[in-house]
């Protein structure tokens, strides 16, 4: 679908882009989702003369807008069709991660457009909020594969909410480029995603240590109460200097319950051991607003 081209059915209007001289037919009704649209139909229509029905296309019937005709042209898309939400799409076996949701590609603006849209038109023409509502569920829908991206615009531009999503999805900082973080706005917005993936690297390796195979003896399997609990041990010292913001450390200590396929109920100790990290990792706040009172201060 091409954003840049727009024609309307039915127009009973005509605005035009002054720059590039072309005209588009349009909807008065749809128009008046923008708000300033709105106030200009109130207000022309108080003047004598200036009735919607007037015949003459160069009159009060034809309006110019200082935007490029591509530009414009998106603008009235959105106006004349407001954007549906992206569709989800269901993985299988479902994610147990609440906040990792994927979408169908095709049903998502693309992020370039997203940003010219949000960025100039959204606020200049005061668009509808439940456009602007959609548009930022679009920008989200990008915030797993262009985490910083998304996070930085968002805040650069007072979307809280979308920013505090999009923090989630941010890589460790070491693996940006310098060119990278420069899209961050502000110091203490870089500081901020700084502060949450310490705080997670530090509770994913405080739960790892904390987490033993037979917790408190239980479940222990007698011929093994040694090498099994070392085995483990090992396995999880080898991963805590790796441990990074987004690392899944029980999916990481899974391997284990194939080395223990020799011993029910060693592998059952292990299964339960990693189903219960899973659990707790999840528990550990994963954007902005989950952490601690205080703690960004």
């Amino acid at each position: 679908m091409s954003w840049s081209i727009f024609q309307c059915q039915d127009p009973d209007f005509s605005v035009r882009s002054a720059p590039d001289n072309i005209t588009f037919g349009v909807s008065r009704h749809a128009m008046q989702r923008s708000e300033v649209f709105r106030d200009m139909f109130s207000l022309c229509e108080q003047e004598p003369g200036n009735s919607p029905e007037a015949p003459d296309a160069e009159g009060p019937n034809v309006v110019d807008l200082h935007e490029p005709a591509d530009v414009l042209a998106i603008l009235l898309r959105i106006l004349h069709e407001p954007p549906k939400p992206p569709e989800e799409t269901v993985s299988d076996p479902p994610e147990l991660d609440s906040y990792v949701k994927k979408y169908n590609e095709a049903t998502v603006i693309p992020l370039p457009l997203l940003e010219l849209v949000l960025l100039h038109l959204v606020d200049k023409y005061l668009l509808e909020e439940s456009i602007t509502r959609v548009l930022e569920q679009h920008l989200l829908a990008h915030a797993a594969s262009n985490g910083l991206r998304v996070y930085s615009f968002a805040v650069a531009n007072g979307m809280s909410k979308v920013a505090n999503k999009a923090s989630h999805y941010v890589l460790p900082m070491a693996q940006y480029t310098l060119q990278d973080v420069r899209c961050i706005p502000t110091v203490k917005a870089y500081h901020d995603i700084v502060r949450l993936q310490d705080f997670r690297v530090q509770a994913l390796r405080d739960l790892l240590l904390k987490e033993d195979i037979f917790p408190h003896g239980y479940g222990a399997c007698q011929p093994h109460a040694e090498s099994t609990p070392t085995t483990w041990d090992t396995r999880r010292k080898a991963l805590l200097a790796r441990i990074e913001t987004g690392s899944d450390i029980a999916w990481e200590m899974s391997s284990l319950v194939e080395t223990f396929r020799d011993c029910k109920t060693c592998q059952k100790a292990c299964i339960a051991a990693v189903d219960m990290l899973a659990y707790k990792c999840r528990r550990i706040p994963k954007t902005l607003e989950k952490l601690p009172s205080g703690y960004l201060e």
